[in-house]
C-alpha cells in the first residue's frame, strides 16, 4: 500500500503540466485551493471563478490567489479539470460553456445525478463527494468519485484527500449521512451496542461507511478534547442532511433512524434538485 507521500507525488505525476479550475469559492471551493497548494500544486496552474463578493475577493488575496482569479467562461476555456464547487441550485449557470478540449468536470454539487450532469456538459465527467472543508484544511478529508477514475482521484489526492471507491452512485448518498456522524457524535452521547449495532448494519448495506468508520473514529478522537461549544442547530444546515438527522434524534429515534432519516433526506434532495432542474430546462 502506498503511503501518502507516495500517493501525491502518483497524482502529481497524472496532473504534469494539467491546469485546475476551481468554478466556486466559498468553504469547499477554498480549502480544496488551500489544500492544493499545501501540498504544492503550482500556484500558476490554479484558476479559480466566483461570484466576486468582497469577502470571497478577500480570502482569495490572503491566499495568495488574486492572480488566478477569472471568469467561469475563461476559466472552462482553459481547465483541464474543471471542479464544480457551486451551489447546487447554481448549475444551469454552466449551460452553455465552452470546455478545453479533453477536460474533465468534477460535480462536488451535492444531489445532483449524473444523468443531469450529462445534459449540461459534453466531456468526461464524475460526482465527488467529500468530507467537511475542516477536515480537508486539517489535512484529514475524504472523498469519493462516481464514476470511480484515475484523473479525478489525482486531483483529490494532491489535495490530500483519502479516496475511497463506490460499488454503486446510490453509495454517495450513504457516504454523505457518513460524514456527518463525526460531528453528531461530539454533541450526541450513545450507548456503545447502539452505536455499533447501526453502524455495523450501514458497513453491511454500503460497503463504503464500513470502510469509514476508522475515518469516523479518528475525526471524533481528534476532536474530543475540545470544548463543545457547537449545539446540534450549529453543525447543521438548514433543510440538508444533518438536520434531518438531528431532528430525528431529538424526536427520540435511535442512531439506527437518524441514519435512516439523512437516507431518506438525501433521496429528497436529489429529487426536488432534478425537479427545479427540469422545470427550468422546459
Amino acid at each position: 500500500m502506498k503511503n501518502f507521500a507516495e500517493e501525491i507525488k502518483c497524482a502529481g505525476n497524472l496532473l504534469e503540466g494539467k491546469t485546475i479550475g476551481i468554478a466556486g469559492f466559498g468553504h469547499l471551493g477554498s480549502s480544496i485551493a488551500g489544500a492544493l497548494l499545501a501540498n504544492g500544486f503550482p500556484k500558476e496552474r490554479l484558476l479559480v471563478s466566483c461570484g466576486g463578493s468582497a469577502a470571497t475577493l478577500e480570502r482569495a488575496a490572503r491566499m495568495g490567489l488574486a492572480g488566478s482569479m477569472t471568469d467561469t467562461l475563461t476559466l472552462a476555456a482553459r481547465a483541464d479539470f474543471m471542479l464544480l464547487a457551486a451551489r447546487p441550485q447554481d448549475l444551469g449557470s454552466f449551460a452553455g460553456l465552452r470546455l478545453k478540449d479533453g477536460a474533465f468536470v468534477m460535480s462536488f454539487m451535492a444531489g445532483i445525478a449524473l444523468e443531469t450532469l450529462h445534459k449540461i456538459f459534453d466531456a468526461d465527467l464524475c460526482r465527488v463527494m467529500c468530507s467537511g472543508p475542516e477536515t480537508i484544511t486539517d489535512g484529514m478529508g475524504v472523498a469519493v468519485t462516481f464514476p470511480s477514475e484515475a484523473r479525478p482521484h489525482a486531483v483529490l489526492r494532491a489535495a490530500g484527500l483519502e479516496v475511497f471507491d463506490l460499488s454503486c452512485e446510490l453509495e454517495l448518498d450513504a457516504f454523505t449521512v457518513a460524514i456527518c456522524l463525526p460531528p453528531i457524535f461530539l454533541n450526541v452521547e450513545f450507548g456503545a451496542e447502539e452505536k455499533r449495532a447501526a453502524l455495523a448494519a450501514m458497513g453491511r448495506r454500503y460497503p463504503v461507511c464500513g470502510t469509514l468508520l476508522p475515518w469516523i473514529e479518528r475525526v471524533v478522537s481528534a476532536h474530543a478534547g475540545e470544548k463543545r461549544e457547537s449545539s446540534l442547530e450549529n453543525v447543521s444546515t438548514k433543510g440538508g442532511v444533518t438536520e434531518a438527522m438531528t431532528t430525528a434524534l431529538r424526536g427520540g429515534a435511535p442512531l439506527s433512524g437518524a441514519i435512516a432519516a439523512g437516507m431518506t433526506r438525501c433521496a429528497e434532495i436529489s429529487a426536488e434538485l432534478a425537479k427545479r432542474f427540469a422545470a427550468n430546462a422546459a
